[in-house]
């Protein structure tokens, strides 16, 4: 925990930033490296008339830590993207805030 899950982008490519990206995010949160899970998504997207391009759509499920560290997230995750997605492209990270009660690790809820 936290958990980041990326879609419309290449597996390679996320398999080459995940490292950084997992990185700086456990220094912004204070939380182990080895607590984080990255996910990649096969998709299609699909538009009136069929299928379209994909840009790049990242989910971040974990406990609130703040707006700050939110942005600071965000921030990390565009900057290692942005170089294979280019700057006229969109990248959207969406923050889904977890409670502790729901969620169970061995049987245990935090």
């Amino acid at each position: 925990m936290p958990h980041i899950r990326a879609r419309g982008i290449e597996q390679s490519v996320l398999e080459e930033v995940a490292g950084s990206i997992v990185e700086q995010f456990a220094k912004l949160t204070d939380t182990p490296n080895d607590h984080f899970t990255v996910e990649h998504i096969a998709s299609q997207f699909i538009v009136a008339g069929g299928a379209s391009s994909a840009y790049p759509f990242i989910e971040v499920l974990w406990f609130d830590r703040g707006q700050d560290v939110k942005t600071a997230v965000a921030h990390v995750i565009d900057t290692a993207l942005r170089p294979f997605v280019g700057e006229d492209k969109d990248i959207t990270v969406l923050f889904k805030d977890l409670n502790g009660n729901d969620y169970y690790e061995n049987r245990e809820h935090f």
